[in-house]
């Protein structure tokens, strides 16, 4: 191994070392089953917000992205930029709702609305998901470690390695450990993208290279691209499909907004974390595709995923390289940890708690730690069957992804909105709905087609075993089957008394939001117009110039969220009713230091005089 690359490891392991350092000592802070599973509900808006970004700038949806921009163009970027639409809508419409009802679960609303049976069943089906997800994470990380550093032989050595990294780590502090290490990480990886951007470029022969359609087609700049293309509009369609129960109805997201000290600081910690993600994600892909010009910056292992670790080794100085790929794989390890929090927050509040209550603050916890470790050890067999089945990281995430998400987040919003739902329509639901998809990725639709003889049927001929077919006809199917099972079983005198008493719990929802001022209404204004002109740079995408579309959507984007950040109080509440007990970790220097929006101003200003610096200097 290189000097260089031998000093950035040890960067890395004794990074890894430091961080577990600090979660054991947060476990000082946690009192309580609550400071363990929702730290003590004790986060301000900055906080959530780091922690918001390092989980989804740092894993799966960054490493993964960045090897398909590398081989297929920079289509991928619309799959951050429409999360980060989706994620301000959502701190606006359904946050501030979830958090009036007092929950800590998204089960305890099911339980009312449907039974126990659905809550429990969907609450399994969560802590399946997260738990295989955990290995996807865990895969990333392996991924960024043999990228950087080689070793790919030894590619499940290092997983397993990986893997218990990650479960150690949940099992300190949980949720506090992982919310103000992620402030670390994100400030770190921060800056890791603004040192790689300039260096990236200059390596690849400048800023011009980016306008030379020799050496990048104008094609890889494409946002919307024809079926069949790689990364084509069904694919876009997909993310924004299963962007809606990753940021509206998802437990793992929405465990740090229950975790806010308030309605307010839930809502602009998520805003917040949308707006400063998309310029972020930006400075990882341009380097990438820029690489893809210089014969020396090719992946060693002929894996695309593996690009963006590999450029950090090359490009980054001694030492720096080091730190960033250790912020990167920590992120990466947090991100499984939250996965696996959540989940063991799911089993002890929805099913171990209801049968065994009136037990200790200890034991709970001890619950919460051994299922932390069963979880974690089947997203290790997850993740080493993914990577023997040489699956890449946005794969591996959209398989399981396609599968359950939809159905889930159908019964949720039907739970939400959809008054005359009944419990069989939400069985029917989740059985249809999850069945369809499970048994279509596999190849099993096309196999019972060729048996009957109907293949030249859609619903036969259509490719299921991808995650898009899967994604988009899964969303509809479970929307009708709700709708149609519920309206046939409507009449059932059990359904409408839940129904009845779960209309008046709904009503804690209602609040009397903000009035309505200069600055508001500017800044609804903003959002509604930068939508629409997201909508028209998509139709007319291919007649952009390029690569200056990609600065247009990217303006639109932001606009759009910072138009909804400015809103935002009209449809938040007027008052703020929840009673806020200070929590020990909020007197502590982390807090103090890291959880302000003046670190996080002086970590931007130097980011971009970074970046200014190294394109003409480095």
């Amino acid at each position: 191994m290189p000097a260089a690359a031998a000093v950035n490891l040890a960067i890395v392991v004794a990074y890894l070392f430091a961080m577990l350092g600090v979660g054991m000592w947060l476990t000082r802070y946690v009192r309580s089953e609550d400071d363990y599973f929702i730290a003590g509900r004790s986060l301000n808006r900055w906080a959530i917000c780091g922690s918001v970004m390092a989980t989804n700038v740092a894993a799966v949806y960054l490493v993964g992205p960045a090897g398909r921009a590398y081989s297929g163009g920079a289509a991928l970027l619309l799959m951050a930029w429409t999360g980060n639409m989706l994620a301000a809508i959502s701190a606006v419409t359904f946050l501030p709702r979830f958090r009036r009802l007092g929950i800590t679960t998204l089960s305890e609303l099911l339980q009312r609305r449907y039974g126990s049976g659905i809550a429990m069943a969907i609450s399994c089906m969560w802590m399946l998901f997260y738990a295989l997800f955990s290995g996807v994470t865990m895969l990333t990380c392996a991924t960024v470690l043999t990228g950087a550093f080689g070793g790919g032989e030894y590619f499940e050595r290092v997983l397993i390695g990986v893997a218990a990294v990650v479960i150690m780590y949940c099992l300190f502090s949980g949720l506090l450990a992982v919310v103000y290490t992620d402030l670390l990480q994100a400030f770190l990886i921060i800056l890791g993208a603004v040192i790689l951007l300039p260096l990236g470029l200059k390596a690849g022969g400048g800023i011009e290279v980016l306008f030379d359609p020799a050496k990048i087609a104008p094609e890889k700049w494409l946002m919307w691209r024809p079926a069949g293309q790689p990364d084509d509009y069904l694919t876009m369609l997909m993310l924004l499909v299963l962007g809606l129960p990753y940021w509206f109805t998802s437990q793992y997201m929405l465990q740090r907004s229950f975790a806010g000290r308030n309605v307010e600081e839930a809502s602009k910690g998520l805003l917040w974390a949308a707006l400063l993600t998309g310029p972020l994600t930006l400075c990882y892909i341009v380097p990438v595709m820029v690489a893809g010009v210089n014969p020396e910056l090719q992946p060693p292992t002929g894996s695309a995923d593996s690009v963006l670790p590999m450029l950090v080794q090359k490009l980054m100085p001694i030492g720096l390289g080091g730190i960033f790929l250790a912020a990167l794989v920590a992120a990466s390890n947090s991100t499984a940890s939250s996965y696996l929090n959540s989940l063991a927050t799911l089993f002890e509040r929805d099913l171990y708690r209801p049968a065994n209550p009136d037990r200790s603050t200890k034991h709970y916890l001890l619950v919460g730690r051994v299922v932390t470790m069963l979880a974690g050890g089947m997203g290790l067999v997850y993740a080493v069957l993914c990577h023997r089945s040489e699956m890449n990281l946005l794969d591996s995430a959209w398989m399981i992804g396609s599968i359950f998400q939809p159905a889930i987040f159908v019964v949720i919003a039907g739970a939400l909105f959809f008054r005359r739902g009944t419990t069989a329509g939400a069985w029917a639901c989740l059985v249809i709905g999850i069945g369809y998809a499970a048994v279509g990725a596999f190849g099993g639709w096309a196999a019972i087609g060729d048996a009957l003889q109907l293949s030249h049927w859609p619903i036969f001929a259509w490719d299921h075993t991808k995650a898009p077919t899967r994604a988009l006809v899964g969303m509809p199917l479970s929307g009708a089957v709700l709708i149609l099972v519920s309206l046939c079983t409507a009449k059932w005198a059990s359904d409408e008394n839940r129904a009845a008493e779960h209309a008046v719990w709904l009503n804690r929802m209602r609040f009397t939001p903000g009035d309505w001022t200069p600055r508001r209404r500017a800044g609804f204004g903003m959002g509604v117009v930068c939508l629409l002109g997201m909508i028209v740079a998509a139709i007319f995408d291919r007649d952009l110039p390029k690569p200056w579309n990609v600065p247009i959507f990217l303006g639109l984007l932001s606009g759009f969220v910072a138009g909804v950040l400015l809103a935002a109080g009209r449809f938040l509440p007027a008052e703020e009713t929840e009673m806020h007990t200070r929590a020990a970790i909020e007197d502590s220097r982390f807090a103090r230091y890291l959880a302000t929006g003046w670190t996080w101003a002086a970590v931007y200003t130097v980011a971009i005089v970074l970046v200014v610096v190294l394109y003409f200097t480095g």
